[in-house]
């Protein structure tokens, strides 16, 4: 049995090993076949005893070099016979050169045939490729000797011609002689006809846009021609290209290349557009616009092998050619102020169309739960349209943009200067009629698509699912923000005075905030919160901005706003409310108290008090807000709430305290007041810590206090934050066992003793030393009574310390006696009786040191 099992083992190790080293094989024989000289037919040889090292020398493959020296070899060649044609050679004319120049040509380009029946097909390309720039250089010679009368031809005319020829004649040498290269020759010699002829006959920026998109829609025209059949064409073809990568590379190369000079030439004719002004301008510039329309149209709609993205992208550039063609002729001919607007209304009609093709065509429809969906392929069209007219109409809307910012914000500067110096400038409010149109289009788009997204979804394949579309809703709440501004603007584009704009602001939140009551009270099903939340914020946002140019409405529209916040927060944070419902009732609670705030400070300042008085009147606000906040505590489930509405009082608090600042008297009264509501706060069983705060809150009034009566002694200040930190230590260190001397009483000792320590050495007096070092003693002895370090090492310490001081005049009379010499040598001594009697103290020393450290 065990012989067995053992033999076992080594058939197991050694079915391991055999298919390790079947994969490593397989391995090898697939980088063989992968590697460029097996395609180029020849074997890949390693000599033996070489292995990986060898290989691994070789930076540079054998193909790679080979190619590296045509390229070489056929630039120099082209530069050499470009010298000789154009510097001249011995004593050849110009003609002589052409002659020569035209054999070299006929041999570079009869070369390729034998070379390729000798195998030798990089070197053939190579040879074509020298053929085909030599053909130029022909060219140039025989104009320059003014052969048939060429040198009378315009030179632009002369060379778009002869271009013409190159790219027609390239590709087919090239397909005569099964060469690769002459095609990609010809594709980029076929971008320059049409500029060159646009040159020779003077045209203008909308001539030189149409002759590259014809060219890129020849170029389209020819692929689609040869890849009707397949994708990558027929197999007569991709023989003749060098196989299936070869053609597959062509046909991206003429889709980029082609669409490259499409989308340039777009951009020209568009700029061009956008910049003329009459209509005898506009009609030419329709034309490369048109021209543009109609290719991205049939690049959509004729290459169904396309990319999805790809189909809708032409067909967004179809469109932008087709809004700004339409906006550039309404421009011409609509009112002053108008020409946005003008842009503006034809993208708003596609993005509607394309949104009911999109709902219509199934692109937006769900799949459904563990299934796919493949859009039909007219969605491509759709979906192109939709996102091109809705980036216009994004655009229109950015380029009114300052306008509209500036309308929403004018009652701010001489609201300012109302505020500041009491005496507002005289201001009017408008606002045109154009940009206020390409907002209220931006809205309907955006409402006309939330809506049928929403009903696409409801009759699609994704009913029943739980969550509900993140597009319909995103899309709905854009066009409800969207709308506020557009509705509240409506009466300042309407020419209406500041009273009946701001009146109808404040009538648009108050039913904002009834309605949202409403809904949270009824616990209406399906109503969203979040958006109506939005929108509500929004227009309160608005109206509160809006009133600041008037005294009365800052007072009217700032106690609203107080008033609806604590409804919202008092209704939404009811028990049964949901987490986002609560989350928003501290806001709206934190929001209302800080109204309050600027409802106590716009009274004052129109009731001409000063600021430190206005300051005592937001101090009432949050002391009002800690009452309040202690009453909703003790409410089942407004906790959150209650703590909002305490920090807002605080922060309300600290800017009472701030705008006391440049009164100190006033300062020491508001830190006395806060101090004492901080104590009074403490009285909460949650809130004990607030006594900290009141504390130094207090203690700071005294400073302020005794700064003003010129007292500069320190001990007047930290005399009270010693016994206080005494006090709370003592209650500390009795409520937790095992609290350390030094965090109870550490801070309090020091507090006094090292202020008065530091003054003592500038006073002359006996009196602080005496005091200083009484206590000092005190605190010794208290430590060592009671085993505590921190009493113990700092009152020792500053014992210590005090005696020095009082030493310190007798030391400096003595030293002034003796020779300068004797302190040195004192001190020399010293050191070396400490340094012979070192190992004698150490064991006392460690005795000392472990029993202050078993002190408490």
């Amino acid at each position: 049995m065990w012989q067995v099992t053992q033999e076992l083992h080594a058939l197991d190790a050694r079915r391991r090993w055999l298919v390790q080293r079947h994969g490593e094989l397989l391995a090898a024989l697939r980088g063989r076949r992968d590697s460029p000289a097996e395609v180029q037919g020849m074997p890949v040889v390693v000599p033996a005893g070489d292995g990986a090292t060898s290989g691994s020398a070789r930076e540079v493959s054998a193909p790679s070099a080979r190619t590296a020296l045509l390229i070489v070899g056929g630039v120099l060649v082209v530069v050499a016979a470009l010298v000789f044609t154009v510097v001249s050679w011995g004593r050849l004319g110009i003609g002589g050169r052409a002659a020569v120049l035209l054999a070299v040509t006929a041999c570079a380009l009869a070369l390729p045939r034998p070379l390729r029946r000798r195998q030798l097909t990089a070197t053939a390309e190579a040879s074509a490729a020298v053929g085909l720039a030599l053909v130029l250089l022909d060219a140039y010679a025989a104009r320059e000797a003014g052969l048939g009368g060429l040198d009378r031809v315009g030179t632009a005319g002369y060379w778009a011609v002869l271009t013409a020829l190159m790219a027609v004649a390239a590709p087919v040498y090239g397909w005569w002689q099964r060469l690769r290269l002459p095609l990609p020759i010809g594709i980029l010699m076929a971008r320059l006809p049409g500029l060159l002829g646009t040159t020779a006959l003077g045209g203008g920026a909308e001539d030189y846009a149409t002759a590259m998109i014809a060219t890129a829609a020849v170029d389209f025209a020819a692929l689609y021609a040869l890849t009707a059949r397949n994708a990558t064409g027929p197999a007569g073809v991709r023989d003749r290209l060098g196989g299936e990568r070869a053609a597959t590379a062509l046909v991206t190369g003429v889709r980029a290349v082609g669409g490259a000079w499409a989308l340039l030439g777009g951009a020209i004719a568009v700029a061009h557009a956008v910049s003329v002004s009459s209509p005898t301008e506009v009609v030419p510039a329709w034309a490369p616009l048109g021209l543009v329309a109609l290719l991205g149209m049939a690049l959509c709609r004729g290459f169904r092998t396309l990319p999805f993205v790809l189909r809708s992208g032409s067909e967004g550039v179809a469109v932008v050619a087709l809004v700004v063609a339409v906006g550039a002729g309404l421009r011409c001919v609509a009112p002053s102020g108008w020409a946005v607007a003008g842009y503006a209304a034809p993208a708003a009609l596609i993005a509607v169309w394309a949104a009911v093709c999109c709902a219509r065509r199934g692109r937006w429809e769900k799949p459904a739960k563990g299934g796919s969906f493949t859009p039909p392929p007219e969605a491509a069209a759709a979906v192109g349209e939709l996102i091109a007219a809705s980036t216009m109409l994004l655009l229109t809307g950015v380029v009114v943009l300052p306008e509209l910012v500036h309308a929403l914000a004018q009652p701010v500067v001489p609201g300012m200067a109302l505020w500041l110096d009491g005496h507002p400038p005289q201001w009017s409010w408008q606002l045109a009629a154009a940009p206020l149109a390409v907002l209220w289009l931006a809205v309907s788009v955006l409402a006309t698509t939330a809506v049928l997204r929403a009903r696409t979804v409801g009759v699609g394949v994704g009913v029943g699912d739980r969550h509900s579309d993140q597009l319909a809703n995103a899309l709905r709440n854009a066009a409800a923000l969207a709308a506020v501004p557009a509705l509240l603007l409506l009466p300042v584009a309407l020419g209406l005075p500041y009273g009946w704009v701001l009146a109808a602001a404040a009538v648009a939140s108050v039913a904002l905030t009834i309605a949202l009551t409403t809904v949270v009270v009824r616990r209406s099903p399906g109503a969203a919160l979040v958006p109506r939340l939005a929108v509500l914020a929004a227009t309160d946002a608005l109206a509160l901005l809006w009133s600041s140019a008037d005294r009365v409405a800052v007072l009217v529209a700032w106690g609203a706003f107080a008033a609806s916040a604590a409804v919202l927060a008092h209704v939404l944070s009811a028990s049964a409310a949901r987490p986002a419902e609560r989350a928003t009732a501290r806001v709206a609670g934190a929001l209302a108290v800080l109204a309050l705030g600027v409802e106590a400070v716009a009274s004052g300042i129109t009731a001409g008090l000063t600021w430190h008085v206005i300051a005592f009147v937001v101090l009432a606000v949050a002391a009002v807000a800690a009452c309040a906040a202690a009453v909703w505590q003790r409410i089942p489930g407004r906790e959150q709430v209650s703590t909002a509405v305490e920090g807002a009082g605080y922060v309300l608090a600290v800017i009472a305290i701030a705008l006391t600042a440049a009164r100190p008297g006033a300062l020491s009264l508001a830190l006395a007041v806060a101090g004492v509501a901080g104590l009074a706060i403490a009285l909460r069983p949650d809130r004990r810590r607030a006594a900290l705060v009141g504390t130094a809150l207090l203690i700071a009034s005294s400073w302020v206090r005794l700064a003003l009566a010129d007292v500069t002694s320190p001990e007047a200040y930290t005399l009270p934050v010693t016994a206080v930190a005494l006090i709370i230590g003592h209650r500390r260190r009795a409520s937790t066992p095992g609290t350390g001397s030094w965090a109870a009483y550490g801070a309090g000792l020091s507090a006094t003793m090292l202020p008065s320590l530091v003054a003592m050495w500038s006073d002359g007096n006996w009196v602080r030393p005496l005091l200083l070092g009484t206590a000092a003693l005190l605190a010794t002895v208290v430590g060592v009574r009671t085993r505590l370090q921190a009493p113990l090492v700092v009152g020792s310490g500053v014992l210590v310390l005090v005696g020095a001081h009082e030493l310190a005049p007798t030391v400096v009379q003595v030293l002034g006696l003796l020779p300068r010499w004797v302190p040195l040598a004192a001190a020399g001594l010293l050191l070396l009786l400490l340094g012979a009697t070192y190992e004698k103290r150490i064991d006392e020393a460690r005795r000392l040191r472990d029993t202050v450290r078993t002190m408490g």
